[in-house]
């Protein structure tokens, strides 16, 4: 089974309307969202209400607050998120989007990214728009399995002009045209802003694939909608979840993290490979390779998604005192599988099945073979032959 999510922005993205939407999709929103008390924020609180926009029923996100400050620097926000509670890819979703929006309001306006001050993005209410829908974008997948794929639509685009804290801006707004490069957009006959700057990257950091719907059977749809009702258009953004269940590959975007070491000791390397793989790498390893001058060293790799690219990096460069990385982006070919057990020496053995065979999952047969002292080779035997025999029972 392969399921993917396809976020449809052909008549605009806010961050409240993408809350809206996963919300919908989400069995209990208010529970995922509690999360969010966590944050050394003011006073605020989340409504979720069904209205009509342009006569199609959507979820409107509607989020109260006493704003005492007026803005944070993005080093701030970054802190607030970072040093915060949430789950670890709600930590890294949410820093990836805040910081694709600093490095374009950097580029915007000629300053440093440390000194990148946001007035809009830095009301609580678009922090709480771009954390609570990675914390949704998470409680959804907790619910139906694991998306394999994020699909976006092209971007619908207004004109215009809109009053900003800097004055009187263009539409699209300068920042959203930077996050949205070589990104597909699509014209809005509206005189008005659709696509801010927060949805936009919340688009950007979310997808991994521009396009149309994936094929597939639809199993959940929403709407969330934005806050003007206009007479000419439904301002609303959709979603829609499809599964595949014919599918037996599917590829992947994946990150491949590399540093060559040459003054690191096998105790430190084989910690190192440990908490890689605690945190999230899907697999890390170690291959020896001479270096300049002659030199016999190692080369450390490790794979992972997006979500845990940032905080695998940083575990990697502290642990080894490496000065720097590569970080390459590659396509992961993953087979279907599924996962059945048998039951051996009065214990669980868990079986991956694949289109071309099972195996036993190692771990098990370690804890079986440390019970009863019979080896793991005559173990995955055992185990084997009794999958086997289960499979002509069926």
């Amino acid at each position: 089974m392969s399921l993917s999510l396809w976020i449809d922005p052909s008549f605009g993205a806010s961050g409240d309307m993408l809350l809206g939407a996963f919300a919908e999709m989400v069995a209990d929103p208010e529970q995922a969202l509690s999360p969010l008390r966590d944050l050394a924020l003011e006073d605020w609180d989340i409504d979720f209400k069904t209205t009509l926009r342009n006569g199609l029923n959507a979820t409107k996100a509607e989020v109260t607050y006493r704003q005492t400050s007026t803005g944070r620097k993005w080093s701030e926000i970054d802190a607030l998120v970072k040093n915060s509670i949430l789950p670890t890819q709600v930590i890294e979703g949410s820093r990836r989007t805040f910081l694709l929006l600093a490095e374009v309001e950097a580029k915007q306006h000629g300053v440093a990214i440390d000194n990148v001050h946001f007035h809009e993005v830095g009301a609580v209410d678009a922090i709480l728009d771009v954390v609570g829908t990675w914390l949704l974008r998470f409680a959804l997948e907790d619910e139906v399995g694991a998306i394999d794929k994020i699909a976006v639509g092209a971007v619908g685009l207004g004109s215009g002009s809109v009053k900003a804290n800097h004055g009187t801006l263009p539409l699209p707004a300068p920042a959203t045209i930077g996050i949205l490069k070589d990104c597909p957009v699509t014209n809005v006959n509206t005189n008005s802003e659709t696509c801010t700057p927060t949805g936009a990257a919340l688009l950007v950091s979310m997808a991994n694939y521009w396009g149309n719907i994936p094929s597939g059977y639809i199993r959940k749809s929403s709407r969330g909608a934005g806050t003007r009702n206009p007479d000419d258009y439904p301002n609303i953004i959709s979603m829609v979840l499809t599964e595949n269940s014919e599918t037996q590959k599917s590829s992947k975007t994946k990150y491949l993290i590399e540093t060559n070491v040459d003054d690191v000791t096998p105790e430190i390397l084989a910690t190192t490979i440990e908490k890689l793989l605690e945190l999230g790498a899907e697999d890390a390893w170690i291959t020896p390779i001479i270096m300049k001058k002659g030199r016999p060293g190692q080369e450390i790799k490790v794979l992972c998604s997006a979500d845990h690219l940032q905080s695998l990096q940083d575990l990697l460069l502290a642990s080894t005192g490496s000065l720097g990385c590569r970080i390459i982006q590659v396509d992961k070919i993953e087979l279907a599988r599924t996962f059945e057990t048998i039951t051996l020496h009065g214990e669980t053995v868990n079986f991956k099945v694949g289109p071309y065979g099972a195996k036993p999952e190692q771990r098990d047969l370690q804890r079986i073979a440390e019970k009863t002292n019979i080896s793991v080779r005559q173990l995955s035997d055992e185990a084997n032959l009794a999958f086997n025999k289960k499979q002509k029972q069926n």
